[in-house]
């Protein structure tokens, strides 16, 4: 649905063209300045107080130091964060930051992708405390007796809502393709005429609760279960509990080819409602006095459920809602966020009191998971922290760095890096990237900064034999672990 809206869509061509993945229509640079050029200087302003609920503040009255956001801003103008759409920052429930490039502006809804299924979470929760949905332990296979002559329902597998819910169900599933490959699974689901009888003929291959396995199609299939338990599809369900009560008007949901809402990825919002998705999420499911969703689903589905996790973009995974951890300034910061493809995210840092919102460019942008990572971890949460002392650069023996020579690939997603050395300097080629110079902090730890995504942490390890076998790759919140294959 799409509500409140009237007048005509400032940017609308250029939202289809992203709703429907052709290449988008975006300026060629970050902003333009009042002579039509590209804009490089930047001053912090306030965001504009407008006809909504927010609260405006400044950076330096709630404690941020606007030296590092303005540094960060003044970054994304320059081209450093390429594909960038918005960044907005609350801290103690103030909007605070407020910035919008390539033609976007805050009227504007954008498309969430995968950062749907969190939203996804919060119906479902509420769902229980509406006494709709009975425990997240019931069994899938009983809410669908109309498929039959599936694997899934006759065989009834002992998958349950929480699996869903945490991407655990055990049944065989790939969406680590390109996604025109005609064994990716999700979009493989997508084609076919019946999406959940596709989902349905799907194998075991693990116990449930066991491994964590990303699978959009059970999220696709948390939508069908709050249709089935309340009555109301999650388009009618979302407005009536959840975007009415924050005030949130204008949204889309997009819809599978039998009408079904797209509960995986199909979600459309402004930044500003981003945020009020993430305020609520940081006061526990309070928004402005009223609780939307009980606490206990707040902590529920906000901590680690995955007993298995290894993937690039969290190291961890609650109830549709990743997990990241990292240190900063000597202090352990740990996090959950919402994340989709291109660089959707809303980000909830319970320990400083903050939500952070990124929107970006979802098409021909593959790295766009990360920027927003790296925007958190080396210019907003510090700014929020007492300052670290600089890292000392060190001088290794050249035949110490000769070690760490050679290819490298990340083979969950096939992701390959050379490691190479001229004289006493080493430097990392990751696939499709500019070389960058890795500069040592310790023997075996390295540091560097990407062009076009940012700073990154580089550590080797050996192996019984003492020989290098092994590359952590850290960027943002997220690991990437590579083994030497040459």
């Amino acid at each position: 649905m799409i509500s409140g809206i009237k007048k005509p869509r400032k940017y609308l061509a250029c939202m289809l063209a992203i709703i429907f993945l052709f290449p988008s229509c975006t300026y060629k640079v970050p902003r333009l300045n009042s002579k039509g050029g590209s804009q490089t200087e930047y001053a912090y302003q306030l965001p504009d107080k407008i006809d909504d609920d927010w609260e405006i503040s400044s950076l330096d009255k709630e404690g941020v130091d606007s030296t590092k956001i303005v540094k960060l801003i003044k970054n994304i103008l320059a081209g450093e964060f390429p594909n960038t759409h918005s960044v907005l920052l609350v801290k103690n429930g103030k909007l605070i930051l407020e910035e919008y490039f390539y033609g976007y502006d805050r009227d504007d809804i954008h498309y969430l992708a995968s950062a749907t299924k969190s939203i996804t979470s919060i119906l479902v929760g509420i769902s229980l405390d509406e006494d709709m949905l009975k425990n997240v332990d019931q069994k899938v296979y009983e809410f669908f007796p109309d498929y039959q002559r599936t694997d899934w329902i006759d065989k009834k597998y002992e998958i349950t809502v929480r699996h869903l819910l945490s991407m655990t169900s055990g049944i065989e599933w790939d969406e680590n393709r390109p996604a025109t490959d005609p064994q990716h699974d999700y979009y493989g689901m997508r084609r076919g005429g019946d999406w959940m009888r596709y989902l349905f003929n799907k194998k075991m291959v693990a116990q449930p609760g066991q491994k964590f396995n990303y699978n959009g199609g059970l999220s696709a299939l948390l939508g069908e279960i709050i249709r089935r338990t309340t009555g109301l599809n999650a388009e009618e369900f979302s407005e009536r509990y959840l975007f009415d009560p924050l005030g949130i008007s204008h949204y889309s949901w997009l819809k599978y080819n039998d009408g079904s809402i797209n509960t995986g990825g199909g979600l459309l919002l402004k930044p500003r409602d981003m945020a009020k998705i993430g305020k609520m999420m940081l006061s526990y499911g309070k928004y402005n006095g009223k609780q939307i969703v009980s606490e206990e689903w707040i902590t529920e589905s906000s901590k680690n459920h995955a007993l298995y996790i290894e993937h690039p973009l969290g190291s961890g995974y609650g109830y549709q809602w990743w997990r990241g951890e990292t240190n900063i300034n000597g202090q352990t910061i740990k996090t959950y966020f919402a994340q989709g493809l291109g660089g959707q995210f809303i980000f909830i840092v319970p320990s400083l009191k903050i939500t952070a919102i990124f929107t970006s460019q979802l098409k021909d942008n593959p790295l766009g998971e990360f920027r927003p990572q790296v925007m958190m971890t080396e210019y907003i949460i510090p700014a929020l922290l007492p300052p670290a002392p600089l890292y000392e650069v060190i001088t290794l023996d050249q035949s110490v760095l000769q070690d760490y020579v050679g290819e490298y690939e990340y083979k969950r997603w096939n992701i390959k890096a050379s490691v190479t050395r001229k004289d006493k300097k080493i430097f990392i080629l990751p696939s499709d990237l500019e070389k960058t110079e890795l500069f040592p902090i310790s023997e075996t730890a390295f540091r560097g900064n990407l062009k076009g995504i940012g700073g990154i942490e580089v550590d080797f390890s050996k192996n019984d034999n003492d020989k290098i076998d092994h590359m952590t790759v850290r960027i943002g919140f997220s690991l990437l672990n590579f083994d030497k294959i040459k």
